[in-house]
């Protein structure tokens, strides 16, 4: 019998790709819903796809309609931001895998209270799914796998400014980056502090700038790392330089406020391309020696990563019946989740020296 999976948001720029990607890697042997408070844009978008999907109308901030909504499903996968878990909630209620693409912690936290107040803990929560967090997490569990010590890791995201990226993706990036940063115990202000980092294809380091990031305190936590940083910058210093004037002056606090002139200055071409990289690096202890162990990872986008990696754990979990709320490197690793994407337009290197 063919799973039935729902994508919430899936009219946005990223649900879009979580679609076709669902598709793909389930070689096209489900039954996809999507979901839209708008019913002509989502019978449209269901249309799009001949007659693999249908469409169901769904307001993610109306409890009663999702309570009405999510049942009778085998998975859910939400790509838009929450005030409220009320999907979780409804999956929890109807034993439904749920994955969510979510960077943020206050959010998970929102998760974890239900799971712990619900009467049963069998159902599959799985967070932070995607590039950044997601495969990021996955590339440090593998980068620290071999040390016997770990006395600093560092995270390193290069973004492109030509991302197919949706408007709530870069509200949500602008955000992440205005919040202050703890870096060797002081407090300072996000996207200020630098730091050049190698990136894979690039023959020389790149500057990066530190940034809080929720994935950092929950590897912290899980993975017992004394010392992370999250650190990310854009391909163009000249927008870089940009991002941060725009944080000094206090604009980006305030960003969402903007969010339909950003629509209009933020332009994807087509033809150009979108490549995004990402590198971990390790300083520790391999066999009684000082060592620093490079992972650097090359994708073609970030925002496809992230929709091949959100589908292909919706299916690692699945097949793993997955229990209460867990992060992408709980329930896979580097390898398996690549073997799953299957795409080689994304290339991993290790380098140790």
């Amino acid at each position: 019998m063919m799973k039935k999976i729902m994508v919430v948001g899936a009219s946005g720029v990223l649900g879009q790709l979580v679609c076709h990607e669902l598709l793909r890697i389930y070689n096209h042997q489900i039954r996809l819903i999507v979901t839209d408070y708008k019913t002509e844009r989502g019978e449209k978008l269901a249309n799009s796809f001949n007659t693999d999907a249908q469409f169901q109308y769904l307001n993610a901030n109306d409890e009663e309609n999702v309570k009405q909504v999510i049942k009778n499903i085998d998975t859910v996968v939400v790509v838009l931001k929450q005030k409220n878990p009320y999907i979780q909630k409804a999956c929890i209620e109807n034993k439904i895998l749920c994955i969510d693409v979510t960077p943020f912690y206050d959010f998970v936290e929102k998760v974890n209270e239900l799971n712990e107040d619900a009467e049963n803990h069998d159902v599959g929560l799985v967070v932070m799914s995607g590039f950044f967090p997601g495969l990021s997490g996955l590339m440090v569990k593998k980068a620290i796998s071999n040390f016997s010590e770990v006395t600093e890791i560092d995270v390193g995201l290069l973004q492109n400014t030509n991302a197919k990226a949706g408007i709530s993706g870069i509200l949500d990036m602008l955000h992440i980056i205005a919040q202050p940063v703890k870096f060797e115990n002081k407090a300072i202000s996000g996207f200020t502090n630098k730091r050049k980092m190698y990136f894979l294809h690039h023959l020389k380091e790149k500057e990066i700038r530190c940034i809080d990031h929720s994935e950092k305190a929950i590897l912290k936590d899980m993975l017992g790392i004394g010392s992370i940083n999250y650190w990310t910058s854009w391909n163009v210093n000249a927008f870089n330089k940009l991002v941060s004037f725009l944080r000094q002056v206090g604009f980006i606090e305030n960003v969402h406020k903007y969010k339909d002139v950003l629509s209009k200055v933020v332009k994807h071409k087509p033809h150009k391309n979108e490549n995004a990289f990402l590198t971990v690096e390790v300083k520790g202890i391999i066999d009684h020696k000082e060592k620093v162990k490079t992972l650097a990872l090359s994708t073609f986008s970030d925002y496809h990563t992230t929709a091949m990696a959100t589908a292909s754990l919706a299916k690692i979990a699945q097949q793993k019946k997955v229990k209460g709320v867990v992060f992408p490197f709980e329930i896979t690793d580097i390898d398996e989740l690549l073997s799953e994407i299957n795409c080689p337009d994304i290339v991993i290197e290790e380098i140790e020296k």
